[in-house]
């Protein structure tokens, strides 16, 4: 083992020519470093109150919304829909209906493939 004078970690190695250590010193001192707290916020205490946020700008009460007004937004939120056309609207079925059939298919294999491996097991 070499001598501890000349050595700065454990493997022995003097600290000009050990890579690590170079490396550990970059890394250390590329950190970012946190900024000291002023000396009048370092008791954590504050010397006025958060401001109350407002929302939108009004000062109006939230009221509840009534079956008929509730229906009346529904209605108005749907005639903003932008609504497939007939041609799109058959096209996104027969994805729909290949996929379905194709995930039955697949579960069915597997059904079929797990049943004959236990029959042979336990059969």
């Amino acid at each position: 083992m070499a001598d501890k004078d000349n050595a700065d970690g454990d493997n022995g190695v003097p600290a000009a020519q050990d890579p690590a250590l170079e490396v550990a010193r970059t890394a250390a001192s590329s950190r970012p470093v946190r900024k000291s707290a002023p000396a009048e916020a370092a008791d954590g205490k504050k010397d006025h109150a958060t401001p109350k946020q407002r929302s939108g700008g009004t000062a109006r009460a939230k009221k509840r919304t009534t079956p008929a007004g509730f229906v009346r937004e529904s209605a108005g939120e749907l005639r903003k829909v932008v609504w497939p056309t007939a041609t799109q609207l058959r096209q996104y079925f027969v994805v729909v209906l290949v996929f379905v059939l194709l995930v039955i298919l697949y579960v069915s294999a597997l059904d079929l493939l797990f049943g004959w491996g236990l029959l042979q097991i336990f059969g």
